[in-house]
């Protein structure tokens, strides 16, 4: 992750302390750094996934999510 200078931090992961420019990067640090500590808001048991495009199949973290798109979706 590149460098954030302190008068661009917009939020703090709770989980880890890293610092980001937007909401929005912080939540996708969430997912990927810490999958099971993000839940969707929706079913507060499981952990929040994210869905191939192609194929409708799950994924815990967008970095699973793009091995599997190389991998089974790469022509």
């Amino acid at each position: 992750m590149p460098y954030v200078e302190y008068d661009e931090v917009e939020a703090i992961c709770r989980d880890c302390g890293r610092a980001f420019r937007s909401e929005d990067a912080l939540d996708e640090h969430r997912v990927e750094a810490h999958a099971t500590a993000v839940k969707a808001p929706e079913e507060p048991s499981r952990p929040r996934t994210v869905k191939c495009s192609l194929c409708s199949q799950r994924f815990t973290t967008t970095a699973a999510l793009k091995e599997h798109t190389r991998k089974a979706h790469s022509s």
